[in-house]
């Protein structure tokens, strides 16, 4: 089994977690899968409707470089089924991009291209996968001196939004959207890296008030675990976290959670005030099981016990991260500022232009 660190070469996970939050070239392909990972959490846009909503949705990557095009592969109704980065100087790009693309039952495509390339990449795009009944709704150009993305249709310039912060996330159904995924989670210390990526971006946030980067870092961390993982998010009194850590690991369909090892984790800092507990589902449904309320509520016993609120339990998905301070608040600890914070985080919704499609 080829080594994660070793493919991108680097000896530990720190130094690939260095090199992803560098923004480094060589891990590229690293930091689009997780910024993928991140996705359809609250998602409400299952389609592609308007440029707003393909900028919304590709904002998750990283933007192209020159020659570089993003494309986004869709099906009658728009629904992105794959995507897809290549270089435009490549002809074998275009050859298994396309292959990619058909793979996945794609009959319509959007692309978003540098506006520094020299060629005529919207003319080249069109014919290229015209010649294939793939037709291309829309082209988007970025900028990169002013950070924008503009619609050839529209003309106008979308600035871009930090990704951490988009909460409305046009994403497939599709376990295979993104090209790079079966491969990436099937190398050796996938799972220790994700789950410190985790940790490191987790830690350092408000609870409450990032609430959403918390879930996204979650998810990008466990979502792809094959065993139950059981963990513990720290927090002092004004709930910002100090500390994440991952207690136990379980089976592919339960995971235990020994009260004693809780416990001592709580009690392990004097500032811990307040805590959060999460683990995933393997099978990717968040939906938490009786026994995920039954231990729930034991958690928030004893937590209480000790003075300790107990604020969250997040279940990860694949496409979610159930929250049971929303979903079933009577399960965790009476804290209202966290409540109505979680709550408050409502979606922006946009008046947007919806394309003519000719399908």
């Amino acid at each position: 089994m080829t080594n994660l660190y070793e493919y991108f070469n680097c000896s530990s996970k720190e130094e690939l977690y260095k090199k992803v939050k560098d923004d480094d070239a060589s891990v590229r392909s690293l930091v689009d899968f997780i910024d993928y990972s991140k996705g359809s959490i609250e998602n409400k846009y299952k389609v592609i409707t308007s440029p707003q909503d393909f900028m919304d949705f590709v904002s998750q990557n990283k933007m192209p470089e020159k020659d570089e095009v993003i494309s986004v592969f869709c099906s009658t109704k728009n629904e992105p089924l794959h995507v897809s980065r290549f270089n435009m100087n490549n002809a074998s790009n275009f050859k298994n991009t396309l292959r990619e693309s058909l793979d996945a039952g794609a009959v319509s495509m959007f692309y978003l291209s540098n506006k520094a390339n020299a060629r005529d990449v919207d003319l080249e795009i069109k014919n290229y996968f015209k010649t294939f009944d793939i037709q291309v709704v829309d082209g988007f150009h970025y900028n990169e001196t002013n950070k924008t993305i503009t619609s050839n249709k529209e003309s106008l310039p979308y600035l871009i939004k930090d990704k951490l912060e988009m909460n409305n996330v046009a994403e497939s159904d599709f376990e295979n959207m993104y090209h790079e995924k079966d491969n990436v989670t099937s190398y050796g210390n996938f799972d220790e890296f994700t789950s410190y990526f985790a940790s490191q971006e987790i830690t350092g946030l408000d609870v409450a008030k990032d609430n959403m980067k918390v879930k996204k870092s979650l998810k990008a961390g466990y979502q792809y675990d094959w065993q139950e993982s059981f963990g513990v998010i720290a927090c002092d009194e004004d709930g910002r976290v100090i500390a994440v850590n991952e207690l136990f690991k379980g089976s592919p369909n339960a995971s235990i959670v020994d009260k004693k090892v809780f416990a001592k984790e709580i009690l392990s800092r004097n500032d811990i005030a307040n805590v959060a507990v999460f683990h995933n589902h393997p099978s990717g449904n968040p939906e938490p099981s009786v026994e995920d309320m039954k231990v729930t509520k034991g958690l928030k016993t004893l937590s209480e016990k000790v003075d300790i609120q107990l604020l969250d339990h997040f279940v990860i998905g694949k496409k979610n991260v159930y929250s049971f301070a929303k979903e079933m608040p009577e399960y965790v600890s009476d804290n209202q500022d966290y409540k109505q914070a979680i709550r408050a985080q409502a979606k922006k919704k946009h008046k947007q232009r919806e394309f003519d499609l000719e399908l």
